[in-house]
C-alpha cells in the first residue's frame, strides 16, 4: 500500500454503490470502511438531544451540517501518515459545500456518486434486479421505493452542478454502474 495515501470519503446518494466501492477498497487496499449510517443510526439512538436523525431525501441538507465536524475531527485526528491503515467514508450525509469549507484535502479525498440521467423507471428496475436483505429498498413497497428514487435523481442533478462549483469530482453511474465503479477503484488503487 501506498503509505501517502489519504483517508477518502465516497458521498452520494443511496443505491449509487458507495458500499460497494468502499467494500472493495477495503478488501484491496486495506481501508478501514467506516459506514456513517450507522454512525448517524447510532447517535440518534444514544444522544437524541443532538438532533442528528438518519434522514432520507432532502434532508441530508441539515445533517451534513450537523456530522461535518465529526468527519473532521476523525480525519484529521488519526496520524494517518504513521499508521498501517486509513478510513473509507461511505456517506450519504455530506455536500460539496460542507466538505470545501470544512475538510482538509491534505487528509481526506472525495468523490460524489449520483444518477442524474437516468429515468425512474429504469433505476426501479435496476434496484429491485440487484436488492439484497440487506438493502432498505428490499424491505420498502414499489410506490415508497419510486417516491425515493425520484428525489435522489434530482438530489444527483443538485449534486452534479455542486461539484461543479466547488471542483469536485462526480461520478455519473446512471448507465454502466459496475464498471464505473471499477474504473473509480482502479483511479484511487493507482494514486
Amino acid at each position: 500500500m501506498n503509505t501517502s495515501r489519504k483517508h477518502i470519503i465516497i458521498a452520494g446518494v443511496p443505491r449509487a454503490g458507495k458500499t460497494t466501492l468502499c467494500s472493495y477498497l477495503a478488501k484491496s487496499l486495506k481501508y478501514q470502511h467506516l459506514t456513517m449510517d450507522a454512525v448517524v443510526k447510532g447517535i440518534q439512538y444514544a444522544f437524541p438531544k443532538t438532533g442528528v436523525v438518519h434522514t432520507d431525501r432532502w434532508d441530508f441538507l441539515k445533517t451534513s451540517k450537523d456530522l461535518i465536524n465529526f468527519i473532521k475531527k476523525v480525519s484529521s485526528t488519526c496520524t494517518y501518515d504513521k499508521l498501517p491503515y486509513r478510513l473509507a467514508f461511505d456517506i450519504y450525509h455530506i455536500t460539496p459545500q460542507e466538505y470545501s469549507e470544512n475538510i482538509d484535502k491534505n487528509c481526506c479525498d472525495i468523490y460524489f456518486l449520483g444518477y442524474p440521467n437516468i429515468s425512474l423507471e429504469e433505476k426501479f428496475k435496476e434496484i429491485r434486479k440487484f436488492d439484497t436483505e440487506y438493502d432498505w429498498t428490499s424491505k420498502r413497497d414499489d410506490e415508497i421505493v419510486k417516491t425515493h428514487i425520484k428525489d435522489y435523481i434530482e438530489i444527483s442533478k443538485w449534486l452534479e452542478e455542486e461539484c461543479k462549483k466547488y471542483n469536485l469530482p462526480f461520478i455519473d453511474v446512471s448507465q454502466g454502474r459496475e464498471s464505473k465503479l471499477k474504473e473509480l477503484a482502479n483511479k484511487i488503487c493507482s494514486i
